[in-house]
């Protein structure tokens, strides 16, 4: 394997040709100081050999060359010695400047928690391999080097930037991982990674581009935050989704049990950087298994869970509700993965594949979205209007989301999940629940554009809790 130390680039005079134009210089004056010696000798031998009064010029001749020895090496030590020192002195300055900005780098990137993850394979790195615009050939290590402190020339002669500051994250960049190595878009810039969790059928898709289009459309021009797709591609896709969502078409099941990250930047604020949002929406039926689970290596890295309840996975309201869901056929498809389940899968991937120990607590934030909630008379039992029938009762209560949260919490006991919240009480450290309705109503034929309501709440709190600039004061009172 090549050493990915040794880059495609000419490396900087002050750590190469400088020392090898020092040392031919302190070699050309030494061999000119023994050359003007033995010149000297040379003149000697040739009058002594002469004899008569040449003698005396081969004495002189002879102090002569012994004077170049002893003096001039004695000057050439000297001068040798100044001129290493001053040079010396001169590339610590560049090892010195160059180091510092490297750690310099390094300190902004770990403070504002930037990476750089893979949305094809998923595996973090600092930084990708990036490739020259002229000649296309990798640099493996685009950092302040000996290969050049702010640019360095690539071995065509084009100049490329080294620091996050000055360009270097425009360049096309490729995943560093041999089996990967595909092309990846990034911005150097904090990434906030969600995974949306679920089993089959519970609305994970609808929940997450519904979100996304409330974020773009109405919560962005709120707080004047700035949204940008990372590519084309995944503006496609939202468009997609977007016109089946107009057209009353529920999006097509995710089948990918690795999926691609869905990605956007969110700029909240004119003083605080992009964050580019991953949110990683993986098929349902890879939560039956926790070995389908193994090459979802964001959940080594992720900033918060994004776990989707269908509240017909709750045992206690799938009997209560039996005999209506078969009335509706395929209109309210109830998720084969109940609830707990689906659960422990997620906590025995945590587990086995993350190192985080049965009786350690989580310290993600996850939002339990209880899905569907228009379906029958949910929404009065877990919705809006129940929520503030509860604030008037309470009115310690001062926010939507608090008397939902409260509200789910005493549902769940009375539906005989008690285990569940002790144990996600147990394994989180910060949790609320949420309830949504992804559609806004029932998929039928009528080609009625879905109206989903309340499914940005669970989003803005998950990205208010990765990032403080992100965060938003919202209280909403009877």
């Amino acid at each position: 394997m090549a050493n990915s130390n040794i880059q495609p680039a000419i490396k900087s005079y002050f750590f190469g040709k400088g020392y090898r134009d020092l040392g031919n210089t302190i070699k050309d004056s030494w061999f000119m100081n023994w050359d003007s010696a033995g010149n000297y000798w040379k003149k000697t031998v040739k009058f002594w050999n002469e004899g008569g009064l040449y003698m005396l010029g081969a004495v002189a001749t002879a102090f002569a060359a012994l004077s170049v020895v002893v003096f001039g090496t004695a000057w050439f030590l000297i001068l040798s010695a100044i001129h290493i020192v001053i040079l010396a002195i001169f590339f610590s300055l560049i090892y010195i400047s160059f180091s510092f900005l490297w750690l310099i780098e390094r300190i902004y990137m770990f403070f504002r928690g930037i990476f750089v993850v893979c949305p094809f394979c998923h595996e973090k790195y600092d930084l990708p391999y990036y490739l020259c615009p002229n000649c296309k050939i990798v640099h493996t290590r685009l950092i302040p080097s000996s290969y050049g402190i702010l640019k360095r020339t690539c071995q065509c002669g084009h100049e490329l930037p080294t620091a996050f500051f000055n360009g270097r994250n425009k360049f096309e960049a490729r995943c560093p991982i041999p089996r990967c190595s595909r092309t990846i878009e990034t911005q150097e810039t904090k990434p906030i990674c969600i995974p949306v969790i679920g089993g089959p059928s519970v609305g994970k898709t609808c929940v997450l581009f519904a979100a996304t289009h409330d974020l773009i459309e109405t919560t962005a021009p709120k707080y004047s935050w700035k949204i940008r797709f990372l590519n084309q591609q995944n503006e496609d896709i939202y468009e997609r989704v977007l016109q089946n969502f107009n057209q009353g078409v529920v999006p097509a099941k995710t089948v990918e049990l690795t999926p691609v990250a869905f990605n956007f930047f969110v700029g909240s604020s004119r003083w605080s950087p992009e964050k580019i949002v991953y949110l990683y929406d993986s098929a349902g039926e890879s939560f039956q298994n926790s070995d389908d689970l193994v090459s979802h290596k964001f959940y080594g890295y992720l900033h918060g869970f994004l776990f989707i309840i269908d509240p017909f996975s709750i045992p206690e309201l799938l009997y209560e509700y039996e005999s209506n869901l078969k009335l509706y056929g395929t209109q309210i498809k109830p998720s084969d993965l109940m609830l707990e389940d689906c659960f422990d899968t997620m906590l025995i991937n945590l587990e086995k594949n993350h190192k985080i120990r049965r009786d350690q607590q989580i310290n993600k934030p996850c939002a339990f979205v209880i899905n569907k909630i228009d379906a029958f008379d949910l929404k009065y039992r877990i919705g809006e209007s129940a929520a503030k029938s509860l604030m008037i009762k309470d009115p310690k209560i001062k926010s939507m989301e608090e008397a939902v949260n409260r509200l789910c919490e005493e549902l769940f006991m009375e539906w005989e999940l008690g285990n569940f919240l002790r144990k996600l009480k147990h394994k989180f450290k910060t949790y609320r629940f949420f309830t949504c309705s992804a559609l806004g109503h029932l998929p039928d034929n009528t080609k009625q554009p879905f109206q989903p309501y309340r499914v940005t709440e669970p989003l803005m709190w998950l990205l208010g809790q990765a990032d403080k600039d992100m965060r938003v004061k919202k209280i909403e009172t009877v």
